[in-house]
């Protein structure tokens, strides 16, 4: 078999067979810590190298501005060449400008700007809205606009803005064929929250519409009908979606359109272990049932890790198992490490991470990840420290220090020496989180039916972060449920500090 070097690697029997192969359709179902990337980029510099495309034929679609910066430098470095590489946006941008469209982008913010005048300006001296909510939540009647005000701010009611939120949000990705409201009065027990939604929703349509502003589904949903009416619009021959676990219905039909139109190939790659979306409209369905969209495609698997040890990735695998939903793959390593997993029992979070810090060795980088943007300061009250805008953090006790902390979210697909993984406890706010999502999601949202299978998948990010050795730190009083899990496996080691 030939050999393919990416990054000065050469590429193992697994992620050549992905790209010599070269099928019409595929997915790459890739292990953390699986040179993903490399077998991406090695799969394009196969395509140029062999003539089977030119560079403009080839499409990489990433879900990050960050991905695809990083995804061009590495083409450009290993292929010495430019291809067209982007966000869904900016393809779905592109699309609309060839076809002489142009629409203004709607704030960001548009639809939390819209749920909160909805509620402060209209709710207030209309009495079925006010009836619906006082029998939500059971509030009295607001009987004067102070009283209001105060429901306004309350935990219970800001929860409730975030839950109309994601219901449209989800409703527009996972829905992008849509027409008619009415379909969701069909549940009788959600009516009431339903008419609220549709009000806002309504609300929320009309000021794009004055606006003449579309949204980034909306705009999914324009560039698929654009394509319908000016045949190939576009040169792609071959497209290539990265974090395909984490794509959208509304994302999926637009790249259906264009290999229909096309006649391309389509290889998608990612990890369903790995998905952690759901929230943002992410249909985990789209990557568990590929080939019940593209039925001759051929899966492949890369199986080996080049980043945790033989011991930590059994550990998390038997975790991430348990949900029957996900694909099994037998990961393996070149990397043995005996108790790459510490659990650090506390009886006070006050000193807790200045003395793990101080245990691990100075020239090792480390990385600090919690569930929470606010976990880090639940930990450091009593630590001097300045955090810069890439999240780096000086220590004026470990002034020789590299650290950085960023969330799990934030931390997927990067890797460190050394983590440090926060919030650990049974509450609200740890690790699984507590918070309980409204029912009526259930009814914009593609379930696997499994308890906690998102957080657990979280969790699975956050173990498998790590080059060697993983601290999670826990409350010797209040642990958290996947701890529970975790403690009976072999290869733990256990510290009460």
């Amino acid at each position: 078999m030939q050999k393919i070097n990416v990054n000065g690697y050469d590429l193992d029997k697994e992620q050549l067979a992905c790209i010599i192969e070269n099928k019409k359709y595929s997915i790459i179902i890739a292990g953390a810590g699986s040179g993903k990337t490399l077998t991406l980029i090695g799969k394009i510099k196969y395509l140029l190298e062999k003539n089977i495309l030119k560079p403009e034929e080839i499409c990489c679609i990433s879900f990050t501005n960050e991905a695809v910066t990083n995804l061009k430098q590495n083409v450009l470095n290993n292929c010495q060449t430019v291809i067209p590489i982007f966000t869904f946006h900016k393809l779905a941008l592109k699309i609309l400008e060839k076809a002489n469209q142009s629409y203004t982008i709607a704030s960001p913010t548009l639809l939390e700007d819209v749920i909160s005048e909805f509620f402060e300006t209209m709710c207030f001296g209309n009495k079925t809205l006010q009836k619906i909510i006082f029998k939500k939540f059971s509030f009295t009647l607001f009987k004067n606009e102070k009283t209001w005000k105060k429901i306004l701010i309350s935990k219970d009611f800001l929860n409730y803005k975030k839950t109309i939120q994601m219901f449209i949000a989800l409703m527009k990705s996972n829905y992008p064929n849509f027409k008619d409201f009415k379909h969701f009065f069909k549940f009788p027990k959600y009516q009431d929250s339903l008419l609220i939604i549709y009000a806002i929703y309504t609300l929320y349509e009309s000021e794009k519409e004055s606006t003449e502003s579309i949204d980034f589904d909306d705009m999914m949903k324009k560039a698929k009908e654009a394509l319908k009416r000016n045949k190939y619009l576009l040169p792609y021959k071959f497209i290539m979606i990265d974090e395909f676990q984490d794509t959208s219905l509304s994302r999926f039909q637009l790249i259906e359109e264009i290999v229909k139109q096309n006649n391309a190939s389509l290889c998608v790659v990612g990890d369903d272990y790995q998905s952690i979306y759901h929230f943002s409209g992410c249909d985990l369905h789209l990557f568990l049932h590929f080939k019940d969209y593209y039925k001759d495609a051929k899966i492949y698997k890369l199986q080996k890790t080049y980043r945790n040890s033989n011991e930590l990735i059994k550990i998390a695998g038997n975790f991430i198992l348990k949900n029957p939903y996900q694909l099994k793959k037998e990961l393996v390593s070149n990397k043995n490490l005996e108790k790459p997993i510490i659990l650090v029992f506390y009886k006070s979070k006050d000193n807790i991470l200045e003395k793990i810090i101080s245990m691990i060795p100075e020239n090792k980088e480390i990385l600090i990840i919690g569930r929470n943007n606010f976990d880090l300061k639940n930990y450091t009250k009593k630590l001097n420290f300045k955090i810069s805008k890439n999240n780096d953090i000086e220590f004026e006790k470990f002034k020789n220090r590299k650290i950085k902390y960023l969330t799990i979210h934030k931390s997927k697909g990067l890797e460190s020496d050394i983590v440090i993984f926060l919030n650990l406890e049974n509450s609200t706010y740890g690790m699984p989180s507590k918070q309980k999502e409204e029912k009526i999601l259930s009814l914009v949202k593609q379930e696997l039916d499994y308890p906690l299978e998102e957080e657990r998948r979280l969790f699975y990010v956050g173990l498998t972060r790590t080059k060697s050795y993983i601290y999670l730190i826990i409350p010797k009083k209040n642990p958290s449920i996947f701890i529970k899990e975790l403690k009976h496996e072999k290869n733990i080691k256990i510290l009460y500090i």
